[in-house]
Order: C-alpha cells, then sequence, then structure tokens
C-alpha cells in the first residue's frame, strides 16, 4: 500500500509543477490615479472595525496562538 501512494506522489508532483509552470501571467491595467476613499462608517467604533460589503455592519475579526509545552519526570 505505501509503495503505491509513493508511485502516486512521484507521478502527481512532476503534473502538477508543469501544469504551474504553462499558465501564462494575466497582464492586469493599472490607473495612475488612485481610487477615491470612502468615509470610514466603522471609525465610530475603533480601531479594527471594517464594514462587511453591502450591508450596514460594522464587525471586528481577532484571534490569538498559543504554544505550550511541558517536561515529566
Amino acid at each position: 500500500m505505501r509503495i503505491i501512494v509513493v508511485g502516486l506522489l512521484i507521478a502527481v508532483i512532476p503534473l502538477q509543477a508543469f501544469a504551474a509552470a504553462s499558465k501564462k501571467p494575466v497582464a492586469t491595467k493599472q490607473s495612475m490615479t488612485p481610487a477615491p476613499r470612502k468615509a470610514d462608517p466603522c471609525k465610530q467604533y475603533g480601531a479594527g472595525f471594517v464594514q462587511v460589503e453591502g450591508t450596514s455592519t460594522c464587525i471586528r475579526v481577532g484571534g490569538s496562538v498559543g504554544i505550550g509545552g511541558g517536561v515529566s519526570h
């Protein structure tokens, strides 16, 4: 079973690399003038709040990451 999985990986990885290399980058047209800035409707709630597109709702998303460890004798 392990040989089959390794064989499939060996067959698929070069195909993915070839497919990624064969894609041509799409040219984008850049304007020289910046887009006008809208007034921030969520400013009254404080820093970090953003407006949900298409609504008048303001939200703030946050989070944290923690790492713990221990030693047992």
